[in-house]
């Protein structure tokens, strides 16, 4: 008797819906993919998958959204939903911008510009459980990000090379903390939560870390940790 395979339980959020309808046509030829929904605003998507078991979530980095962009709804769906699996499918090929939304918990990133065959392996290999990065850009990510390492080994180099950063920089140790932080993964909302401080304050002080780190924007910022060397 054939077995098919299981069908991945995909939800798919994206700013335009011709990109939504593009995606839908591509993954209703295959059967083993189940398009639970598409969404263009990540309250609708979370709405949905408080009622409705999403395996694996497809989304742009970058959202027309005023609710969440990428760097704030990665965490959230990993908090809410950590069985959840994240594949970011992004018009951006900025090595920077993967970084980024691999290191706040994205299992996977490919390019709009990949062929259509990357990005079905790409859901599959990330609802198996392992890690996929577009292989246009794989090859210019920091070792870090590499699948190769262990993710123990990830997190340490990565680490070490935040701390040397924060060394070298002249921050206010408020300014440190919020750094910190907001590496590892957590948005300004929830650091302003944990700190007891308001949004403002936070985001002040984080565009003043950016400031004398040269600095502009997030993946600016990842860029920058990724070409610290580690001390030894």
């Amino acid at each position: 008797m054939h077995m098919h395979p299981p069908r991945i339980r995909l939800g798919i959020l994206d700013s335009h819906p011709l990109v939504l309808k593009g995606l839908t046509a591509i993954f209703e030829k295959c059967t083993d993919v189940e398009v639970l929904g598409t969404y263009d605003d990540s309250v609708a998507l979370l709405d949905a998958m408080s009622s409705m078991h999403t395996e694996v979530v497809l989304m742009e980095y970058f959202l027309d959204d005023s609710h969440h962009d990428g760097a704030e709804l990665i965490p959230i769906l990993r908090r809410l939903h950590p069985d959840t699996r994240v594949v970011i499918f992004s018009a951006s090929q900025d090595p920077g911008v993967a970084a980024l939304a691999l290191r706040l918990g994205a299992h996977g990133f490919v390019s709009k510009c990949a062929p259509e065959e990357v990005v079905l392996t790409a859901l599959r290999r990330v609802h198996a459980g392992g890690q996929f990065i577009d292989p246009a850009i794989r090859h210019l990510l920091p070792d870090s990000l590499s699948p190769i390492f262990p993710v123990a080994a990830q997190r340490i180099r990565a680490g070490r090379r935040i701390q040397a950063l924060l060394d070298s920089a002249k921050l206010s140790p408020s300014e440190r903390v919020v750094l910190k932080t907001f590496v590892s993964g957590i948005n300004v909302m929830e650091i302003a939560a944990r700190l007891h401080k308001s949004p403002k304050t936070v985001s002040s002080q984080k565009a003043a870390a950016f400031r004398k780190l040269g600095v502009s924007s997030d993946s600016g910022l990842f860029r920058l940790i990724s070409s610290t060397s580690e001390p030894y």
